[in-house]
This record gives structure tokens, sequence and C-alpha cells, in this order.
């Protein structure tokens, strides 16, 4: 039979993605699956896609919660799996995908935590395959290289490191992936593409913006190295530079910034090293807050 999995999913008002998410795990034919359904008390067709699945929901609790992060804590409480993992409403995790998991973990009993790769989907319907970071722990102080939706671990380590964090609204998983590492978890990568990621024009991913960019300063604080210098770059990077132009391809800021830009690389390259200058990855915001296709950029 394998080992059983549980999957917690938090919904509120996703009514017209929540059905898609469910069917995805309904589609895995996988014979010991605890599907765990948190939502906040939806007032759009949430309600009656839950009423239809409801037999298959072990537990459903309909209640306000003080967001995602929230929910999950609220339905891990609840979690019997020897693996865990959780699904977004807007998400879903492809066919095989939580076999190919469990037979993951079975050949590899010293891991802690499994991750593969992500289908993701833009706005505009382009489709990028994401393979997995081969070393994602690596740089996890500084960048989020791990996708969530792709990504599943035992419930000893869960419960070694729980509760999930509730200073985010953003970060939450970033936050539990260096948490995980700090615990000293073992992960290891698949190649399989495990999980597909919708991104729309309206959902929290895609317009987070100065949100992101004010999260990731604590996680790097809290994780990264060169305790509040390294956070305190990058902000200055994105403010005065990636907002204005200077990160995107080609460049749009103006030609005495473009110089300032370059005088100012060649001062941080010394103060924190090539290698943290340029693992800066936070011109997707910048985009976001500036309403540009951030995807294509």
């Amino acid at each position: 039979m394998g080992v059983k999995i549980s999957i917690v999913m938090v919904n509120f008002n996703s009514g017209d993605v929540l059905e898609r998410a469910i069917q995805s795990l309904i589609a895995q034919e996988y014979p010991d699956l605890q599907i765990i359904m948190i939502d906040s008390c939806s007032t759009d067709s949430s309600a009656k896609i839950i009423e239809k699945y409801r037999h298959l929901f072990d537990p459903c609790i309909i209640e306000k919660d003080r967001g995602t992060y929230d929910g999950l804590n609220k339905g891990f409480t609840h979690a019997r799996g020897e693996i865990f993992g959780w699904l977004c409403s807007d998400d879903e995790l492809l066919p095989g995908a939580l076999h190919h998991v469990a037979a993951e973990f079975e050949r590899n009993p010293g891991a802690d935590i499994v991750t593969g790769g992500c289908r993701r989907i833009f706005p505009d319907m382009t489709v990028l395959d994401c393979p997995p970071n081969p070393e994602p722990f690596k740089n996890i102080g500084v960048q989020n290289t791990i996708e969530q939706s792709a990504t599943f671990w035992r419930a000893a380590l869960h419960r070694k490191v729980a509760p999930l964090s509730l200073r985010f609204r953003l970060s939450s998983d970033w936050d539990q992936w260096n948490r995980f590492k700090k615990a000293g978890a073992r992960i290891i990568t698949t190649p399989q593409i495990l999980s597909r990621y919708h991104f729309t024009e309206t959902n929290q991913t895609s317009k987070a913006g100065r949100l992101f960019v004010t999260e990731a300063m604590v996680i790097l604080r809290k994780y990264g190295p060169l305790g509040p210098i390294l956070p305190r770059v990058y902000r200055f990077l994105y403010m005065h530079f990636d907002l204005h132009g200077c990160y995107d391809r080609p460049p749009t800021c103006s030609v005495v910034r473009s110089h300032f830009f370059i005088c100012t690389l060649a001062i941080f390259r010394v103060l924190i090293g090539e290698r943290l200058l340029y693992l800066y990855n936070w011109h997707f915001a910048a985009c976001q807050e500036r309403g540009l296709p951030w995807w294509k950029n």
C-alpha cells in the first residue's frame, strides 16, 4: 500500500479554481491519502464545491482563521500520515506525483524531504517547467529555491519544527525550509515534474511586490550571511536601481542612474563579494510594483 500521505488544502473564496485542485488529488489514485480541507468561511462557490467532495475530506473544517498559514497549522494538527505536504487552491499535483514521492522516500529511508520540479503557468498562459535546484539548501537563506507545491516532508520533521510562522503573509514556506535546514534535515531532489503552479494577475504571489521585499529582508536577516548587511544592500539595490529599470533587459533607467548603478555594484562587490551580489533576485517584485509582466522579465 505504501506510506500514508497527508495533504492539507486551505481555501478562502477560491471557488473558481478549487475543484481543479481537488480533482488533481483524486486523480492521484493514491490508496492511502488523507486530504484535510480547511476553509475560512468562504462566501463564493467554494461552499458548494466543498460539499460536493466532503466525503473525501478527513476532516473538513470550515471556520475563520488568521490567514493561510494559520489554516495550514490547524490542518497539520489533524494529519496522520507519515509524509506531509500542502496544496493551495490554485495549484495542482500532476498525475502520479504522490506515487513517485512515496517511492522516493522508500528508496531513500534517510531522506527527510523530497522536492521535485514544478510547471509554472503564467497569466498569459506561458508555460515554464522549473526543475528542482540540485542543491536546494545551498542558498536557501538568500533565495527561496524550493517549489512549495512540489515538496513533501516527513511528519517527524514537521513536528520537530512546527508550527508555521504567522509572522509572514507570503514567505512562511521559505522560513520553514530554513528551519528544516537548521534542524539538520536531509533533502533530496527528483527531476520529476510533480506540480502545476498557476499564476494569475490577482493572486497574492503575482502582486506581492513590496510585501515580498519586506518579508525577504526578515528572512535574510534571520538566516542569511552577514547579519543585517545583506538585506540592507539588497534593499538599496531594489529601491534605487531595480524599481528604476536598471535590471531590465535592456535597461530602461536613465544614463546617469546607469553610471551610478555600475559604480555601486563595484563598491558592493568589494563589500559583500561577487557571489552574494549576484544572488540578488528581486527583479520580479520590482516588475510587479511597476505593473509590468514580471514573468517575462
